[in-house]
């Protein structure tokens, strides 16, 4: 008889258990006591071994009392199968589920990466989704190209990009988004240039039959003016110390005077030129000095005439009006003149106790440079 122990196998990993009330399995950790354990012997060898020392009878202590051993809970009954011819699970199996987890139902672990060296990062690949099939809408406007049905209020064809919209109708209502409006076609632009080389062609043909006087207005309306200085003055008759030189000596507090109380109708003031000159305008300051706060209160020309005589010997004769006070433009616009006379006939806030005055009278030419 050998006195090794009794074994049995372990129902997992197959290690021997030598203790036959052992609850749990030295090599894997399974538990042992869900069904009556199988005891299986086992012969070794006979090993000769070498006796050792007896133990002092001092030192000898009580064998260590066996650790109790405890129950599990039984585990619950499994269902009953479907099938009746279908085997049903030992108790050994249902206990190692709830316990320790079987192999192929451990959960997969992820895959890990391999290693790699460290290299330039590579962005990652959009994800590309499949094109989802077309379908025509049911009771949709239908395409005049391919005839499949689109919803409506579509300006292009789902399946062909056909315009929906015909060209002569959507011109109608303005370009909508993707198309690119036409050329605008403004009509309005060659009336403008009609009307324009219209203008300039009467011009010319004005100037070609106009002959010579419709060209000198054209150079009078563009010309450069320069002040033109009589070398002569004279007048009708003129107030003590009031005579009519003082009209052209360029300072506006001196004055001409008629020497006449009202509006002094009928009287003059003349200007003579040494030449023959182009006359634009005048310049007039009615009044006692051109700053009407500064007034005498002497009257001034409301209405009055301009005789113009050429060298020719011909008089041309303006009418003008102009305003009470200031310094005033009056455009003449004649060739070759010899003498101007400025002849009153209505006066502003004319009285008996007054008489009409005159504070500076210039004239302009057109430059000959």
């Amino acid at each position: 008889m050998s006195d090794a122990p009794e074994t049995r196998p372990c129902p997992d990993c197959a290690s021997p258990v030598r203790a036959a009330n052992q609850s749990f399995c030295d090599g894997c950790g399974a538990f042992l006591r869900w069904d009556a354990p199988a005891v299986a012997t086992r012969e070794e060898p006979e090993e000769t071994t070498t006796p050792l020392p007896a133990v002092p009878p001092e030192r000898e202590t009580e064998p260590e009392a066996p650790e109790p051993v405890r129950e599990a809970p039984r585990a619950p009954e499994p269902p009953a199968p479907d099938h009746p011819s279908a085997p049903a699970p030992s108790p050994h199996t249902v206990a190692r589920s709830l316990l320790v987890p079987v192999p192929e139902d451990r959960p997969s672990e992820p895959a890990v990466a391999a290693p790699v060296l460290p290299a330039r990062p590579e962005a990652a690949r959009p994800a590309v989704r499949a094109a989802e099939a077309a379908t025509p809408v049911p009771g949709g406007t239908p395409c005049p190209a391919c005839s499949l049905a689109n919803a409506p209020g579509r300006h292009f064809c789902r399946f062909c990009a056909t315009p929906m919209v015909p060209e002569r109708l959507s011109t109608a209502e303005g370009p909508y988004a993707g198309r690119r409006p036409g050329l605008a076609r403004d009509r309005s632009r060659w009336i403008v240039r009609a009307l324009i080389a219209a203008g300039v062609a009467a011009v010319v043909v004005g100037g070609v039959l106009g002959g010579p006087p419709a060209a000198r207005a054209v150079q009078d309306h563009f010309a450069t003016r320069v002040p033109v200085h009589p070398v002569s003055w004279t007048a009708s008759h003129s107030a003590p110390n009031q005579e009519p030189k003082l009209a052209g000596d360029g300072y506006s507090n001196t004055w001409w005077g008629t020497g006449y109380a009202g509006d002094s109708e009928g009287q003059y003031l003349e200007a003579a030129f040494a030449e023959p000159t182009d006359l634009l305008s005048l310049l007039i300051t009615p009044g006692s000095s051109k700053n009407t706060t500064q007034a005498d209160g002497q009257a001034t020309p409301r209405t009055f005439d301009l005789v113009v005589k050429d060298a020719s010997g011909e008089i041309r004769v303006s009418h003008h009006r102009i305003n009470d006070g200031g310094t005033q433009r009056v455009d003449l616009r004649v060739r070759d003149a010899l003498s101007v006379r400025l002849v009153l006939r209505t006066a502003w806030r004319a009285d008996p106790r007054k008489q009409v005055a005159v504070a500076e009278l210039e004239f302009f030419g057109r430059s000959v440079t």
